[in-house]
């Protein structure tokens, strides 16, 4: 019983410090740029490259800064030694809004699968809680591109 209860706690607590991402610079009209205040949560998916996450976004009214991140869950990626594919935390890099529009970058990563480097943008567009649009993600030495669709929906405060 007292095992299992400091698992728990180190669980919780790794969990709550894990996530830490740098702060993103916002852009846009200050009109536009608080319409994406709050806790945004949602996921992403990709038919294409079969992969698929969670993204976690970040911010404070009045702020020119946001924080967030995209965890990325590869499918296609063979199981060693009777683990899971490793999962990636790719930070958000850039957002900005015009108007409903928002774009952004995430940070270089390596594709899990080949190793190469990534670059990948995104655009949606905002309707009252919810944010859903594309990504393309392109491999920086070959110049391939992988493409796929995400969503987010603002968290109400309880």
């Amino acid at each position: 019983m007292k095992r299992s209860m400091i698992g728990a706690g180190a669980v919780a607590l790794l969990a709550a410090c894990a996530w830490n991402p740098p702060p993103v610079p916002l852009v846009g009209v200050e009109t536009d740029v608080v319409k994406l205040a709050g806790e945004w949560y949602g996921n992403y998916w990709s038919a294409e490259s079969g992969r698929s996450g969670s993204i976690l976004f970040r911010l404070t009214a009045g702020a020119d800064t946001a924080v967030g991140d995209v965890l990325m869950v590869p499918r296609d990626q063979p199981e060693a030694a009777g683990m899971p594919p490793a999962a990636a935390t790719i930070p958000i890099r850039f957002v900005g809004i015009e108007g409903s529009r928002v774009r952004g970058v995430l940070a270089q990563y390596r594709d899990p699968v080949c190793g190469c480097r990534l670059e990948t943008v995104f655009s949606g567009q905002l309707r009252a809680d919810t944010i859903s649009g594309t990504y393309e993600s392109r491999h920086l030495e070959g110049g391939s591109i992988q493409t796929g669709e995400w969503q987010v929906v603002r968290q109400r405060v309880r």
